[in-house]
């Protein structure tokens, strides 16, 4: 038997990659949507896992907002598991967080998947919380006449690409005050561009800005999974602290709905640590559906 692990660059191989997470996570993920981020993504590990020739496994290694950390997947298909790649995933992902000068892997596994949870806590894993995945069928969303608070515009990355440099000041305030983000590693402008602003599957339209007397005071993010892909994904929203409870991040993500309903998407995929109860209740009221729960794991790399 013969493991060995390779960076992917082939159409065959950024294939056999969608169709591995297609089958694991159930996530549609378009050929062009992933060969940008392994082209473009230089400082992550992308490893596609071989046995005896056949490619049957994936592993990233990612820097990630929590302080110190890299977020990890090693993902192997279950009847190939228990012959070693999930082994040397694992072991590529803790040398590349060590390189990268971090000490601590964080990684999301179904909390159904025990024999996922048990690799992981052999390996000096251990539960640190949960994750809520939920997803909105966009036709069936109820559509509501867009109504953003009193003094509050609501504005477009497209229609106001100005803005996107001031957006991204905002980031780490915002960012650092999600629950489970904390203690909480900036992200460099480079790495925020290429998930919010750049690529196949970026979807400037959908993306809205909360303003208040032209000042920046929130915003959410979405993405397609791939050029013309029916599903997106919502990155990111949030609120700045003395502006919250006036129904801003509902307000954003109405008017971002319903530019995805318009353009097409189909379904819009999101997830919230289990003590992020406000966004939640959110989503909820939205429509959103909940997924499988995931538990989330960390252990030193």
């Amino acid at each position: 038997m013969a493991i060995h692990i390779e960076h992917p660059t082939s159409d065959e191989q950024v294939a056999a990659w969608a169709g591995i997470m297609l089958r694991l996570d159930d996530i549609r993920i378009g050929v062009d949507s992933l060969r940008h981020g392994f082209e473009e993504d230089r400082d992550s590990l992308w490893a596609l896992g071989y046995l005896d020739g056949v490619p049957v496994g994936v592993g990233v290694s990612r820097p990630s907002s929590r302080l110190g950390a890299n977020y990890g997947m090693a993902r192997v298909l279950p009847e190939h598991r228990g012959r070693g790649l999930g082994t040397a995933l694992l072991t590529a992902i803790s040398a590349h967080t060590h390189a990268g000068g971090r000490h601590e892997v964080w990684g999301r596994i179904f909390a159904d998947d025990t024999q996922s949870l048990a690799f992981a806590e052999r390996r000096g894993f251990r539960e640190v919380g949960r994750e809520r995945e939920v997803v909105l069928d966009v036709a069936g969303a109820a559509q509501t006449k867009l109504e953003p608070p009193s003094g509050i515009e609501l504005v477009s990355f497209a229609e106001r690409p100005d803005l996107i440099p001031a957006v991204f000041e905002k980031e780490a305030e915002l960012a650092a005050d999600v629950p489970g983000h904390s203690p909480h590693q900036e992200m460099t402008y480079e790495h925020w561009a290429r998930e919010n602003v750049e690529g196949p599957g970026v979807f400037l339209e959908a993306c809205f800005v909360a303003l208040d007397a032209g000042e920046v005071v929130g915003y959410t993010s979405i993405r397609r999974r791939g050029a013309d892909a029916p599903d997106a994904e919502n990155l990111l929203t949030a609120v700045r602290r003395p502006w919250r409870g006036r129904g801003i991040a509902t307000a954003l993500k109405r008017a971002q709905i319903e530019r995805a309903r318009a353009a097409g998407v189909e379904k819009i995929y999101t997830s919230n640590d289990e003590v992020n109860t406000a966004m939640r209740g959110v989503n909820e009221r939205l429509g959103y559906e909940p997924l499988p729960e995931r538990v989330i794991v960390s252990g030193a790399a």
